[in-house]
């Protein structure tokens, strides 16, 4: 909430200020313009996993087969840069340093076998088309593909880790976008949906391994339903702007 605060204070003096800024002039780019911009954002994000662990003699029955759903928030900052061909349309890259950041969750807490497991979306990075809506202006329609890797961090009895993987999928939503006065500064407010495609990991042992006391500890989990809906708030400048 503070960084949103601080956003909104930057573009309330942007606005008063904007005219007084002196830039240096830009080479004529024709019917291109390019965007460049900063943006805070907020999520409401989802999964549903399931937990697969096999018996002492190998075997899986229904008593280790683990399904749980949840739903987390998290704030992150971005980047992006746009090429706006014509009135309508811009292809844009957008990437994000900081890390989206599940909550910790803990199995079998306060005991000797308690475990600990959490999840970190790194890079999350998008490729997009931006479509300005004629006759209605300042609303655009967006819509690309993400890419992010998954840093997985757990504390687990026996001693083993599951492997970091990386995941792609897809999003879309709405925006608009304000000129700030007669400047090349625009903020635009957008929400948008995100959803990546199922992710499988397992702890690193083959299935029907027999450990040190004949047990077997292979784990796997399948984590699908990966959706999220986000909201943005940015700050923009275009240079080659008519």
């Amino acid at each position: 909430m503070k960084k949103i605060i601080i956003m909104v204070a930057l573009l309330a003096m942007s606005t008063v200020s904007a005219k007084a800024i002196s830039l240096p002039a830009m080479p004529d780019l024709g019917n291109f313009e390019l965007t460049v911009g900063v943006a805070q954002n907020q999520g409401v994000f989802g999964a549903t996993a399931t937990e697969t662990n096999e018996g002492f003699d190998g075997t899986v029955t229904s008593g280790h087969i683990k399904k749980e759903s949840g739903v987390f928030t998290d704030g992150y900052s971005s980047q992006f840069i746009e090429v706006g061909v014509g009135k309508y349309i811009s292809i844009g890259y957008e990437h994000t340093p900081d890390s989206v950041s599940t909550p910790v969750n803990t199995t079998r807490e306060s005991g000797p076998a308690e475990g600990n497991v959490s999840v970190d979306f790194n890079d999350l990075n998008t490729t997009y088309v931006k479509l300005n809506v004629p006759f209605l202006t300042g609303l655009y329609l967006k819509g690309g593909e993400v890419e992010t890797d998954l840093d997985i961090k757990e504390t687990l009895l026996s001693g083993r880790t599951y492997k970091n993987v990386s995941t792609q999928g897809s999003t879309y939503g709405v925006g608009f976008a304000r000129t700030l006065g007669e400047t090349a500064f625009a903020v635009r407010f957008e929400t948008m949906y995100l959803e990546l495609d199922t992710v499988n990991v397992d702890n690193g042992v083959a299935s029907g391994t027999t450990g040190v006391h004949g047990t077997v500890n292979r784990n796997a989990i399948e984590a699908k339903n990966l959706e999220g809906v986000t909201a943005k708030v940015a700050l923009t400048y275009t240079f080659g702007k008519n």
